[in-house]
């Protein structure tokens, strides 16, 4: 069942004013045992700060320490029940809490994960982030469990009307894991395009420039539609470069399973030694990872 319960923990910081200069730095050298240390300082004087529990909460987050995460997010869920974002935080983490643990526990915190979504969407019916992780959370339960492609479908739907590339990229990733190959390809190619006609529109130069969503996993849907159509595969490179070099626990799909598209995108670029070396990382992070061995020993037939 574990395999199924891929939940997004949180996308992108959300840093207070007060404290942007002292914890951004940190964060974004991944610095998260320092950070913990200076924000247990600041809350033993200030216990019910919001911006701070929300910190706290991240910085567990970014560790992997689920528990102690859930624990700083109910707070800023208890103390801010109207903050769509504390209700999104707190059900993510719920989440991997369900991914990681037995069964059992995973059976217990699957209503309260779509209770704390399902609030978050109605409190903001403008957050991307929320309907992503509804896109997810449908997609990849198991039907006992209340998953429904027809429900993933809705919320990939509000995301079209709030992002034209993320509502037809969520619906490409919802068929593609319902076997709808054809379909998939189609939003695929509809979300390439509306990225590229977005990227026109917004660049003054002469040729378009890339997006960094706030989502990692978009990244990888990208990189995923330019393998698939065989197009933009200089793009494809760089949305996977960003995957790779932004990845963390909160993400998805692996890194080894990341360094297996970055591999097949050079292989379909002929540079074959690049694509050997993806592959070689690959295997470092996942030594029995198949498919990359898979792969190598196709790659290996093609190199002279």
């Amino acid at each position: 069942m574990q395999k199924f319960l891929l939940i997004l923990l949180c996308p992108y910081l959300l840093i207070g004013q007060n404290y942007t200069k002292e914890f951004e730095p940190l964060f974004e050298t991944k610095n998260y045992t320092q950070a913990v240390q200076k924000l247990e300082v600041y809350l033993s004087k200030t216990p019910q700060d919001l911006v701070l529990l929300e910190l706290m909460g991240d910085a567990y987050g970014f560790q992997s320490n689920w528990d102690k995460a859930a624990t700083y997010y109910k707070q800023f869920r208890d103390l801010d029940p109207y903050n769509a974002t504390s209700h999104y935080k707190y059900g993510g983490v719920l989440g991997k809490l369900a991914k990681e643990g037995s069964k059992l526990k995973a059976l217990g915190l699957i209503s309260k994960v779509k209770t704390s979504f399902l609030k978050a969407a109605e409190l903001d019916p403008t957050d991307k982030e929320v309907r992503w992780a509804m896109v997810e959370l449908y997609t990849q339960l198991p039907g006992f469990l209340g998953g429904s492609y027809d429900k993933a479908m809705i919320y990939a739907s509000e995301l079209e009307v709030l992002s034209n590339p993320q509502g037809y990229f969520a619906k490409a990733y919802v068929y593609e894991n319902s076997n709808r190959e054809v379909l998939a390809k189609a939003c695929y190619k509809k979300g390439l395009d509306s990225l590229n006609e977005l990227a026109y529109s917004q660049s003054k130069l002469s040729k378009p420039s890339h997006f960094k969503f706030h989502n990692n996993s978009i990244h990888f849907l990208v990189a995923s539609a330019c393998v698939v159509l065989n197009t933009q595969l200089s793009t494809g490179q760089y949305y996977i470069q960003v995957y790779i070099e932004d990845f963390s626990s909160k993400d998805r799909e692996p890194l080894e399973v990341a360094y297996l598209l970055q591999a097949q995108i050079f292989k379909l670029q002929n540079k074959v030694q690049e694509a050997l070396d993806s592959l070689e990382k690959a295997l470092l992070v996942q030594p029995d990872f198949k498919p990359a061995m898979k792969e190598k020993q196709l790659i290996l037939l093609l190199k002279p």
